[in-house]
């Protein structure tokens, strides 16, 4: 009898894994910029002028569009995206070069949620 209920168990933890959907295999188009870039300074840039890694970059701008990350450094290297557990649109994954930018998009709009 324990053996069954563990064996349910690991069943329907493996279902709530799956729930999210399949993820769906984007192609790069283009690669990621120098290890360390400028930031433009604007009113609304939350950076300054000093020198800032890709990845402090990316952390900077969560919240906000990844378009202005492209702007900024470049596409991934890679991405993939799959139907989202929070919402009608998509969780994507943008890989970079040793760091991997978590987004939410749903139609037209693409926002940073996290930076790892």
């Amino acid at each position: 009898m324990k053996k069954l209920m563990i064996a349910i168990l690991a069943c329907a933890l493996f279902v709530s894994l799956c729930a999210c959907g399949k993820a769906q295999q984007e192609t790069p188009t283009a690669t990621t910029a120098a290890t360390s870039v400028t930031a433009p300074t604007t009113a609304d840039d939350p950076t300054d002028a000093t020198q800032l890694t890709p990845f402090e970059l990316a952390r900077e701008y969560t919240g906000r569009s990844v378009s202005e990350l492209y702007d900024l450094i470049g596409y991934p290297n890679s991405s993939d995206y799959a139907p989202s557990c929070m919402g009608e649109g998509e969780d994507g994954n943008l890989y970079y070069d040793g760091f991997i930018v978590y987004t939410y998009r749903e139609g037209d709009t693409e926002t940073i949620h996290f930076v790892e």
